[in-house]
């Protein structure tokens, strides 16, 4: 899923939440505010009958607006409501029966006489309510004065009634100055009294499910901009699997071929290390093909040492990436090599030496090499001596025609000795990573457990993926605690562990006497010539020779091979299995190598004339042969012979 569309997702998810939150709201208040009109009606059956009008209002009389006769306020009140009314008044405050308001209640109409007895009586209420509140706060303040709450309550009491005698005499005189109906002043004084006015009229404008046209509004435009979004999210996913659709497309049509699902095996009883895991078929797929990324060809150019780890007591591996932080520029196959270039102290030259990238291919942010120090080894010891987390190294990669990446193949077999680990390492990384669903068949075979290079990433990797089958033996393993097997590999031990061993292809690195021992098991277990591949690892040493001596050009040699270097305009007679590469060596004419053995590639040369021998060409292309180049390190003069160097 692309970044915008995570973002989407993400809207998407807050704003259902919130039109979720807002609706229960809504809802919430508007069941509330019905529960409590209900609450109140409950306790006010007049109201459901209609709504009560002020004795300020000229609407019809209220006994027309409830049950009972019009203008019969007994019925108006509701049955044996007029019964109990003198006594429900005089515990208000109210005055006694027959004096101003049960008065009032009785009377059908105002001669001018009874309006001025009735307005007497209100002053006279009036000034009752008024001795009533001096009499009460002057009582307060005393009481106040010595702290006695008996009599401040009393007091307040007093107070209190001063105010209704005098509230009750000043409404029914503006009410009867007014010319309202006597009746109507009394029903409205007591109901307001009894706190049954409304405080505005009711006025139920709901439009759609009880709610009000605002909250339906808000509920519009909730629902509006939630279609906005999930079109929004809808477009955005569309476009992340269109996008995906096209990269799925453009790996299947550059994908050479698929690989063959292959039937589970057990994990062998006689491995190091293992897991009891159960196997599950995995379906068939494509791997996808190392070299479709952009970052092709070959790289030369600086890169920066950022890791440096300890494997074992002798070996470390040198993570290196771009100092930019940027992704590496190049790619390459697991099994391929990268040829450092490096300026060490004492040596006249700088000195070019190739590593295997032990890392996976998948990792492309940098890569990683893994080298063990030798005592007398001027590269090796420089790496680990004087190379430190932060330096930059001049490099040339990739390289190397010793590769798997799982292409073409349903299993395959890795065997290695010592630090010829790496590139079995590169491709078991990589395939684990892919998850490739062939078997992997991993020999090793080392000294001693001190010296068994990532030990604990090879059991980690084989508990994690069962089609990862490992076999460890160590040469040295006496009065260690190893309970492996022991010594180096037989064919008795390499067929009871790798089945039906003459159908597959095997991959060897190594010291050279041990890559010629286990071709010759393979040969005889079957396998066929072509599917084994070799590669040997730190480079081979070159041969001592006595120092040359330089031939005048055109000078007749008797019964002797020359090797003459046209661009350098040298050249000297080659001894018995010298190659190309040592002559030039001792004529110090410099030509790029690093493997020497026909591995590589880095020492090819375009032959002039003459004819060479080669027992390895595996460094050179089809096109290379038919051009006419030789690899200086494998190439021995069968005749006079001219090289472009």
């Amino acid at each position: 899923m692309t970044r915008g569309s995570k973002r989407a997702s993400i809207i998407h998810r807050y704003c259902v939440i919130l039109n979720v939150v807002l609706f229960f709201v809504i809802i919430n208040a508007h069941a509330q505010q019905q529960t409590e009109d209900s609450e109140h009606a409950s306790h006010h059956p007049e109201a459901a009958n209609g709504p009560i009008v002020a004795a300020s209002t000229d609407s019809p009389a209220l006994a027309n607006q409830v049950k009972g006769q019009p203008g019969n306020a007994n019925a108006m009140m509701g049955p044996g409501m007029a019964k109990g009314m003198d006594k429900m008044m005089e515990k208000m405050g109210a005055p006694k029966p027959k004096d101003l308001y049960p008065t009032l209640m009785r009377m059908q109409s105002t001669t001018p006489e009874q309006r001025d007895s009735i307005l007497g009586k209100a002053s006279a209420r009036m000034q009752q309510g008024s001795e009533q509140l001096t009499t009460g706060f002057e009582s307060l303040a005393r009481a106040a004065a010595v702290d006695d709450y008996t009599q401040m309550q009393v007091a307040v009491e007093t107070v209190k009634e001063g105010i209704a005698h005098f509230d009750s005499g000043l409404a029914a005189k503006r009410a009867i100055q007014d010319g309202q109906d006597p009746r109507r002043v009394a029903l409205t004084w007591f109901k307001s009294q009894m706190n049954l006015l409304p405080s505005s009229p009711v006025n139920d404008s709901s439009t759609l499910f009880g709610m009000t046209p605002f909250h339906t509004a808000v509920m519009l435009v909730l629902l509006i901009f939630t279609v906005v979004m999930v079109y929004v999210y809808g477009f955005k996913m569309r476009r992340a699997a269109a996008l995906l659709e096209e990269l799925r497309s453009t790996e299947t049509a550059s994908a050479s071929a698929p690989t063959k699902q292959t039937s589970p095996n057990e994990i062998p009883t006689n491995a190091p290390v293992g897991t009891d895991a159960v196997l599950i078929p995995a379906t068939a797929h494509v791997l996808p093909s190392t070299t479709m990324s952009p970052r092709k060809g070959v790289y030369s150019g600086s890169m920066q040492v950022t890791g440096i780890f300890h494997e074992t007591h002798d070996v470390k591996t040198f993570r290196l990436a771009s100092a930019d932080g940027q992704v590496i520029p190049f790619s390459f196959e697991p099994g391929q090599f990268v040829t450092f270039t490096l300026t060490i102290d004492g040596v006249e030259k700088p000195v070019k030496r190739s590593y295997t990238i032990a890392s996976s291919p998948t990792e492309q942010y940098y890569f990683e090499v893994t080298i063990k120090r030798e005592e007398f080894g001027v590269v090796s010891r420089h790496m680990h001596d004087v190379v430190n987390v932060g330096d930059t190294l001049s490099i040339k990669a990739p390289g190397g025609k010793f590769y798997f990446n799982g292409q073409d193949a349903s299993s395959v077999v890795l065997i290695s000795g010592g630090v010829g680990i790496t590139p079995m390492m590169s491709a078991v990384r990589y395939l684990t990573t892919t998850c490739w669903d062939g078997d992997i068949y991993f020999l090793f075979c080392t000294r001693t457990s001190n010296d068994f290079i990532f030990e604990q990433e090879l059991k980690y990797l084989q508990a994690r993926h069962p089609r990862l089958k490992v076999l460890v033996s160590m040469t040295q393993a006496d009065g260690t605690s190893w309970m492996g097997p022991q010594g180096r590999f037989s064919s008795a031990l390499i067929n009871e562990f790798v089945p039906d061993i003459a159908l597959k292809t095997a991959h060897i690195c190594g010291p050279p006497a041990m890559m010629d021992a286990t071709k010759d098991i393979l040969s005889e277990l079957g396998m066929p010539e072509a599917n084994i591949k070799t590669e040997a690892f730190g480079g081979a040493s070159p041969k001592k020779t006595a120092t040359k001596t330089e031939v005048a050009p055109n000078t007749p040699v008797n019964n002797t091979r020359q090797v003459r270097f046209s661009l350098s305009n040298a050249q000297a007679q080659a001894g018995t299995d010298e190659t190309v590469l040592d002559v030039a060596d001792g004529l110090d004419v410099d030509i790029e190598n690093s493997c020497r053995a026909g591995s590589c590639g880095s020492c090819k040369v375009k032959l002039l004339r003459g004819d060479v021998d080669m027992e390895v060409d595996d460094g050179l292309e089809p096109e290379d042969r038919v051009s006419g180049y030789i690899l200086a390190c494998q190439a021995i003069p069968k005749t006079d012979v001219e090289v472009e160097a």
